[in-house]
Order: structure tokens, then C-alpha cells, then sequence
């Protein structure tokens, strides 16, 4: 089994699939050495897998149970980022835990404020930095929570529904490697587009 690989997770799970998944993700979004499991690809490879070999299991039993996952895994990196805080990120030489980290989480969320934490969901190893920076600057409880599960049920519910309709196509299950490599892109985009959108705007302010 390689954990890096979405397609070799799932067959190595079997009918357990659903229930690996929501491990994968709680790890992946609730911890930074968790964070470079894969994420996007597995959601959309699972919903692909509902709607062609694992048909037994309903679609909609399995994104609550991915989506609880992810919700507790980025409240396990609030609350950790809470209790530790700057404590975790104090040596130079570390290589996940160090200030630049920090401080790359810190200029995130800054840019793009409430909105981080929903953008944050489609960006590798930044959705665990965030919760847990945000944990560390006391951002309210209840908000976070609000704004946390908004971010979970568009991530976990857009990818699995989306590979789960495309999964009805035949072009689209010959040729899984290709579509979820479109997939990944799509979903990055989010990203760049605000990028691009702060980068015009402070032009035009000048």
C-alpha cells in the first residue's frame, strides 16, 4: 500500500473504504506531518469508486462520514494551535515546525482573513497550518467552528459528488489518472485567483 497513492489506498481498504478515507482526511487535515497524504485526489477517487465498484455503499451515508472527519481534524489542529501555540514554532533548524512556517500561515490569513479558512481547505498542507494558526491568535470558537464546517462540507461534499457524477461515465473511469489530475488543478485554482485578485488590486491602489 502507498499512502501517497489514492487509487492503491482504496484498494487496499476494500469495502473499508469509506472509513480509511475519513481516517486519511482527519490525519491530513489535523496535523502537519499529516499533511502531505493525499486529499483532493482521495475525495474524488472515493466518489468515483461509489459510483462504479462500491456501489453498496450510499453516497450520502459516506460524505457525512468524511465530512465529520474533516471537521474534527481541522478542530484538533485549532485546539492544538490553542493550547501550544508559539511554542511550536520556535527552532530555525526544524523542518515543518520553524518561524517561516508560521509566518507563511500568518501572511495567509492576513491577506484573506475569514476567507482563509474556507480557500484553506483546497490547498495542500496549508489547510492543517491554518487551523492551527488560527488557535494561536484566540480566533473565536464559535466562529471558527461556523467557518470550519462551511469549508469541510464544500471540500469533502464538491469532490466526492463531483467524482461520484463523473464516475456515471464511462470516457471518465478508463481514464481516472487524467481526470483526477484535471481535478487536482481545478480545485488549486481558488488560490491563484485570489492571488491574482490581491496583486491587481493593491496595482490599482497605487
Amino acid at each position: 500500500m502507498n499512502p501517497f497513492d489514492p487509487a492503491s489506498l482504496l484498494s487496499s481498504w476494500g469495502a473499508w473504504a469509506v472509513l480509511g478515507t475519513a481516517v486519511i482526511i482527519f490525519l491530513e487535515t489535523s496535523t502537519l506531518v499529516g499533511s502531505f497524504l493525499p486529499g483532493d485526489s482521495l475525495l474524488f477517487s472515493l466518489g468515483l469508486l461509489l459510483a462504479t465498484t462500491l456501489t453498496n455503499f450510499p453516497l450520502w451515508l459516506a460524505i457525512p462520514v468524511v465530512f465529520l472527519a474533516a471537521v474534527a481534524g481541522a478542530q484538533v489542529g485549532y485546539w492544538v494551535g490553542r493550547a501550544l501555540g508559539r511554542r511550536m514554532f520556535r527552532s530555525e533548524s526544524a523542518r515543518i515546525f520553524n518561524p517561516r512556517t508560521l509566518d507563511r500561515g500568518r501572511q495567509f490569513f492576513a491577506e484573506y482573513g475569514n476567507r482563509a479558512l474556507i480557500l484553506a481547505r483546497f490547498v495542500p498542507v496549508i489547510r492543517a497550518l491554518i487551523p492551527a494558526f488560527v488557535g494561536m491568535s484566540h480566533f473565536p470558537r464559535k466562529q471558527f467552528f461556523a467557518l470550519n464546517v462551511i469549508g469541510a462540507a464544500l471540500w469533502v461534499g464538491g469532490l466526492m459528488g463531483l467524482g461520484f457524477g463523473l464516475g456515471q461515465f464511462p470516457l471518465v473511469a478508463h481514464n481516472v489518472e487524467w481526470v483526477i489530475l484535471a481535478v487536482v488543478i481545478l480545485t488549486s485554482l481558488p488560490m491563484p485567483i485570489e492571488l491574482l485578485r490581491g496583486y491587481l488590486k493593491r496595482r490599482r491602489a497605487r
